[in-house]
């Protein structure tokens, strides 16, 4: 009589944080599990991969099928409290009785409860290089956890070598524990120069062709009243009469950031859109002149890669991981100096070659990162460690 085939590993990602709300809560963090998630799902590997995913509606694109599960808690877990205790005290038992081998806590966190083999994504460590950017209860978990974490999990997955360093420094990790993963680029972002959805687009928006764009979350970390100083510094010497227009869901402590708008004036040319559709995102970068992103810092950095990748000149910060992302397809700037943000926007806006040879380089850097590349690197480093165990 043949013996029974042995049962696949079956590996849980928790995606607690994959929105799909019309809000901040759907950009860098949740677009990271989302595509890891869907890429895991589209490759259908040999082992079985669990999707821990919230009360919200489930994304056609990470539905069931085979060797990919999903397992919908019914618990608000887009309360940060409730999603802490979700992930604390109810996790552990559902990873239990669904007989997963490996737990892979994709933003931060891992249940202490939870003691087989485990990896854990560390995207970024801004609450430690950043604190006043976050309220002091959630600093204080934050750091908390990420030391629990760092010393827990079998192996620790950055998305960038500058994270990968932080958080071998910062928490005295030890380096052969640590990979470093890059996120990846949709193909959906691509050059759109002249066509007429672009300008449809335009006119839905109400648009002028030329215009500066920052695309992100309106929080102070994003450096964003320093390149609104810079940008009216242009703006009154006479450097440009285009727009700065801010898109992007409202993060936390963004008060001061929306009263330098309303102090500059409505003459200014500076306007906030509020949050950006997922859909729209490429005919954002697409209908801007130049892109401008001097986060002081970033763990990873989406949007500028994905405005290289569309062909939209970026003028972004020389600190972080975002020098690694954009390489020498991008005007680097010091975030902290309002005089050289400004310089170079000036360079970009007046040096049409320079303006061209961006254009041109910029998709073929972005072509260097993958969301399957990033699958299939984590995918090894979940089999890795259960070779290890």
């Amino acid at each position: 009589m043949p013996s029974a085939q042995p049962r696949p590993s079956r590996i849980a990602i928790n995606a607690q944080k994959v929105s799909t709300s019309q809000s901040y809560h759907a950009a860098g963090s949740s677009r990271y599990v989302f595509n890891l998630l869907r890429e895991l799902r589209n490759q259908t590997p040999p082992e079985e991969i669990v999707a821990y995913l919230n009360d919200a509606h489930v994304p056609g694109e990470l539905a069931e099928r085979e060797r990919f599960l999903v397992r919908q808690t019914k618990w608000p877990t887009h309360i940060p409290s409730v999603r802490i205790v979700w992930e604390q005290i109810v996790l552990p038992h559902q990873l239990k009785r669904d007989g997963v081998t490996l737990f892979h806590g994709a933003i931060n966190a891992l249940p202490i409860a939870w003691t087989g083999p485990s990896v854990a994504t560390i995207l970024d460590l801004t609450f430690l290089l950043m604190p006043q950017a976050f309220n002091r209860r959630n600093r204080a978990y934050l750091r908390w956890m990420v030391r629990h974490t760092a010393r827990r999990a079998d192996r620790i997955i950055t998305i960038s070598d500058a994270t990968r360093r932080d958080v071998v420094h910062l928490l005295g990790v030890d380096p052969e524990r640590v990979t470093r993963v890059h996120c990846g680029v949709d193909e959906r972002f691509k050059p759109m120069r002249g066509t007429a959805v672009l300008d449809a687009f335009r006119r839905k928006q109400g648009l002028p062709d030329r215009f500066i764009l920052y695309l992100g979350t309106i929080e102070p970390r994003k450096n964003l009243i320093r390149l609104i100083d810079a940008y009216l510094s242009l703006r009154r010497d006479g450097h440009t009469d285009m727009p700065l227009i801010l898109a992007g869901g409202s993060g936390w402590r963004n008060d001061d950031i929306s009263k330098r708008i309303a102090d500059a004036g409505p003459q200014s040319g500076v306007f906030q859109v509020g949050y950006v559709p997922e859909e729209d995102l490429a005919l954002w970068y697409n209908a801007a002149d130049l892109f401008t992103y001097v986060s002081e810092y970033e763990g990873f950095g989406l949007p500028p890669l994905e405005a290289l990748a569309c062909g939209t000149p970026v003028v972004a910060s020389n600190c972080s991981s975002i020098p690694e992302v954009v390489g020498n397809a991008a005007v680097l700037v010091d975030p902290t100096d309002v005089g050289s943000i400004a310089d170079g926007m000036r360079h970009v806006l007046h040096d049409r070659a320079l303006h061209a040879h961006l254009s041109a380089a910029g998709p073929e850097r972005a072509s260097n990162f993958t969301w399957k590349r990033m699958a299939d690197e984590t995918l090894a480093i979940y089999r890795n460690v259960k070779r290890a165990t």
